[in-house]
């Protein structure tokens, strides 16, 4: 916090403004959405009805701010800014005009258009509670909106990602399978109680030791959570690609819905159910989160019943023993039986899962290793 941000004069008392008073604003172009402020959460469908659903029972909401903005000199009217709250507002315009989620052929509460003239009245006479942030600059505007939302001083990517997008269909799907304590009633797409045990125990270990593929801090900054929306990306998508980059546009794309989810568990499913079938000793490197990732995509590409996965799961051990590190994570002199694909192969599991370069050597490589050991 800076020491020298300017106090404000006074506190922002909050006015009550009719829903009819917003609605006209909004129309009139003098209520307008300032780009530079968002609201951490992105809502679903779920919480627009919900929240539609809140008005109609006289429930109260959280107030909203606005701040001056500009002044329109053609129609001679000052236009406000949105700088808390866009998405209650806009939910309500709407709702009002039938646009959006209210446009769907199934709404699960009355459309506007259906209300009697009393629960009309009622929705537009609903009062808002309203902070107007007059005589105050947009330094203290901005440090006002970081205030309300702040849940963290230093959020990563993919915690951000989670603040805005938490409830995105295709999070809520990745959160099932890395996340033990997830629960959400909003998720439309429900992985099955024994299938999520059984990617807990794939991912985190079945026991309470020290076994699984993520540390606790891995854990702890959701990075666990973004290499899964990864995997699941990359299977879907069908072909590598840099960093994370592609995940966010599924996150955002997939916000109400992931059609895939069910295909998409099953092919990871399938997968992961093969590589512990092998019978790998959990400390060896094919569970860490390079050779892991590798693994799980170019196994969803075949038919691992056709693997002789005795002989695979051979090869893989030995190529674990042969391919040993130096405590300091440096790969030891090849044992002279080290093939120079094998050599290169180590080398490129040591960067980051993240790589595209090294995700599609690693890629290749086992897709020439598994061709090897299928069955005649």
């Amino acid at each position: 916090m800076e020491a020298t941000m300017k106090r404000l004069d006074s506190s922002i008392p909050a006015n009550n403004v009719k829903i009819i008073e917003i609605f006209n604003k909004l129309k009139n172009g003098q209520l307008a959405i300032n780009k530079d402020y968002q609201r951490k959460l992105v809502w679903k469908r779920s919480h627009k009805y919900e929240f539609i659903d809140t008005i109609l029972r006289n429930y109260p909401f959280p107030e909203v701010y606005w701040t001056p903005g500009s002044l329109d000199q053609e129609k001679l009217i000052l236009i406000d800014e949105i700088v808390d709250g866009q998405q209650r507002l806009t939910t309500i315009q709407d709702y009002i005009l039938e646009e959006d989620v209210f446009a769907l052929p199934k709404v699960p509460i009355k459309r506007f258009s259906e209300l009697s003239t009393i629960e009309r009245s009622g929705f537009l006479n609903y009062e808002v509670s309203v902070r107007y942030l007059k005589n105050v600059d947009q330094t203290q505007v901005k440090e006002i909106f970081q205030r309300i939302n702040r849940t963290d001083y230093a959020l990563n990517r993919v915690e951000r990602l989670n603040a805005q997008w938490g409830e995105s269909e295709f999070v809520c799907f990745a959160k099932q399978i890395i996340e033990e304590d997830f629960r959400s009633d909003n998720t439309e797409y429900i992985v099955s109680d024994e299938r999520r045990q059984f990617f807990l125990n794939f991912f985190h270990g079945p026991g309470d030791g020290d076994d699984g593929v993520f540390t606790d801090t891995d854990r702890s900054r959701m990075l666990a959570l973004q290499y899964v929306m990864t995997v699941i990306a990359t299977m879907d998508y069908g072909t590598y690609f840099p960093r994370s980059d592609r995940v966010q546009n599924y996150i955002e794309g997939f916000n109400d819905a992931f059609p895939n989810a069910s295909a998409v568990e099953e092919r990871l499913y399938r997968s992961a159910k093969f590589l512990a079938s092998l019978g790998l000793q959990r400390r060896t490197r094919w569970y860490n989160k390079a050779n892991l990732f590798s693994l799980l995509i170019e196994l969803d590409k075949i038919n691992v019943d056709a693997i002789d996965s005795a002989r695979l799961a051979t090869f893989l051990n030995s190529l674990d023993f042969r391919g040993t590190l130096h405590e300091y994570g440096v790969l030891a002199p090849p044992h002279p039986e080290l093939t120079q694909d094998e050599l290169k192969y180590l080398s490129f599991a040591q960067e980051a899962v993240n790589e595209k370069r090294a995700r599609e050597y690693r890629g290749d490589f086992l897709k020439t290793t598994f061709a090897g050991f299928m069955l005649s």
